[in-house]
Formats: C-alpha cells, structure tokens, sequence
C-alpha cells in the first residue's frame, strides 16, 4: 500500500459544527475532544454487528484471542479490545483492531496477557473493556512482532506508573482502582448526533484520531471510548494537576476595558469570540496533521480471507496507528501521538518545507 496522508484517511469526514459556523469541542480539564460526522451514504449502520455482543472470545494458549461471530453481519473488532473475565482464565488483550466475517471465526495470535501471572483459557465470553490511551502506543508497536504472551505488561506497568497505581502486570488493578472515576467522567460529554469519529486534544495538541465504520457503530462503542480509553487521560492530568486554560476568562478580560454596553451583551461577546478563537486554534492543529505522511504495513495476522477488508499499520513521524480499509474506503482509522513526539519540532520543518516549496527554480 502507498504512504496515506492524513487527509485520505479521514476523507469524507468533517468536524461538527454550531450554527455560527464554530467547531463544536467538548472539554475536561485540559483535554478536548472535536466530534466528527459524515453523509448518510458514508455510514455503513446496516452492514457491521455490534462488536459488543455479537462476538464471543476464546483462546487455547497464552497470547492468543480467537472470536466466533454468531450473527450473520460482519464484525469490525474495536481498537485493542481486551477480555476482561470473571471466568478462572487469564485476561488478554488485541493489539489493534480486527474483522471477523459473517458467522465465522478468526484466531489473533500477536494479543497479549493482561493478567500478570493468572492462568487459565477463557471461553464464549464477551467481557470486554477497551485499553487505556497510553497503552495504545506501545501496544501498537509490537503488532507484526513474534508470538509472545507478555507483549502487554510493559504497556500495563507504564499506565500503573502514570495512574499511580500498582498494576504489577495486571490491567484489572487498574480498573478497580478507577472504575468509579471513570463512569463519572462518561458524564461530562455527550455524543453528537450522527458521530463518526472524534479527535482529541492534551493541552491544545491533538493526541488520539478514531473514525468508525457507522454512526450505529459509534454510538454502540461511544461510552467505552471515554471511558476506557480516554478516560485514562484526564485521571493522569488530574494527578499531575493539569487544567485547562482560562479561554473565556482571558478574552472577558480583554473586552471589558473597551466595552460600553451591559454586562449581558459583554458576556454573549467573550462567549462568541472565545468559540472563534478556539476554533481557529483547533483547526490550524488539524490542518497540520495534513503534513504528516504515513507508511502503511499490510498486517496478515488473523486476516481470514482474500475478500476481507485489509489491515494496515500506520508509521510516521510522530504517530502510531492503524487503518482497516476495503477499497479504498476506510472503515476504522486509529492514530495515536507518540509520546516522545515534539510538535514544535515538526512545526519547524513543516514550515522549512513551505518556504521550500515556495522559492523559485534556479535561472540566470
């Protein structure tokens, strides 16, 4: 498959809007998340099973996750979704997301233990969680590497030392530890109408992309994508006493002075302009992951069949991800920011690159 910029992967997809034309962002402390949407015909609601209840896992040995599709729609696996059981069985994890046919059956062999030391092979469960955002990069990283059980614990002890929690290899302590957080934290947002996707944001730079096969499909995973996920995000900002900035306080401030009306008119103005400034802001953050270009490795691992739509994992500069596309349409995109990555950096090239482009050939 050719390099894929940015632009291609999230094609037919645009950010969702007020009625005055502002980039519509939620936000937490200091994270914010920009919802996406698309046309009725890009939403494929009929197609795909919810991933959710429609499959039941199984494994026969450590590292593996097998799933068995019982309805007669296909089944787009989510991002690193992990069994999580109440069975005597040691929990595992994918390290990307997958497909699974019409009532078929596909065996993962690159997952991972969850569960430190637990023994035992789990059965016809769909317990299921989704791995915390700062496992996704390293979980990413060893999709195409050999067979091995304890690909996972490093990413779990990394989040265990971000949460402040000891994880000792085990993801459950995590959840326990912050499960009642993290449904509180679901709370604060709410899912647009007609979500396809969503990009997320830690202190004004974009972290996370995920586009989804459909609307029905986003909805179904919506809640387990703050939750799990991205919830993580916020309970490591919180620990590190991060906030978000003052926007409106800042702009208020800067309209009082010159201001001749009442408080009310003076308040809808610093309310309109904060929503202008942002969206400037949010959007020149998009716009220069338009620069970034990513090398895509064709991923064969538990693909079931030539027909199947295909996996790709995603390399670049800075990011991490994965896209499963048929055709050239992408019906998943998942992209994390690498956590080394400086942005500032890239600004600069990206900006060298420009002048670059703009200066003329060489004549006498």
């Amino acid at each position: 498959m050719n390099i894929r910029d940015f632009s291609e992967l999230l094609k037919g997809c645009r950010a969702v809007k007020d009625k005055d034309g502002n980039v519509l962002i939620q936000s937490i402390m200091n994270m914010q998340i920009v919802a996406l949407t698309t046309d009725d015909e890009y939403s494929l609601d009929d197609r795909f099973a919810n991933p959710l209840t429609a499959i039941k896992a199984y494994n026969s040995r450590y590292g593996q996750i097998g799933f068995i599709n019982k309805e007669n729609k296909e089944v787009i696996i989510p991002t690193q979704m992990a069994v999580m059981t109440n069975q005597r069985a040691q929990n595992h994890g994918m390290t990307k997301a997958g497909y699974v046919p019409k009532s078929g059956q596909v065996i993962y062999n690159d997952a991972g233990c969850v569960q430190g030391s637990q023994t035992g092979h789990f059965n016809n469960t769909n317990e299921y969680r989704f791995l915390p955002y700062g496992m996704r990069e390293m979980a990413f990283e060893t999709v195409g590497q050999p067979h091995s059980h304890s690909r996972i614990y490093n990413a779990i002890n990394k989040l265990g030392s971000e949460t402040s929690t000891r994880t000792d290899s085990y993801l459950d302590k995590y959840f326990s530890k912050y499960d009642k957080k993290l449904e509180q934290f679901i709370a604060h947002f709410e899912r647009p109408e007609k979500l396809i996707g969503m990009i997320v944001l830690v202190d004004g730079e974009i972290i996370g992309v995920d586009k989804f096969p459909s609307f029905r499909y986003a909805e179904q995973v919506w809640q387990m994508m703050i939750r799990d996920v991205y919830g993580s995000v916020a309970i490591v900002s919180e620990l590190k006493n991060q906030s978000s900035k003052k926007e409106f306080t800042k702009t208020y401030e800067g309209l009082k002075s010159k201001h001749r009306g009442d408080v009310v008119s003076l308040l809808e103005k610093a309310l309109k302009k904060t929503k202008e400034n942002i969206t400037v802001d949010v959007t020149e953050k998009i716009q220069e992951l338009f620069e970034v270009t990513f090398d895509a490795k064709l991923d064969t691992e538990g693909n079931s069949s030539y027909t199947a739509p295909k996996s790709y994992i995603l390399k670049a500069d800075g990011y991490i991800g994965q896209v499963i596309v048929e055709s050239d349409f992408n019906h998943l995109v998942s992209i994390v920011k690498k956590e080394r990555f400086d942005p500032n950096a890239f600004r600069k090239v990206n900006e060298l690159k420009r002048k670059a482009r703009s200066q003329q050939k060489f004549r006498l």
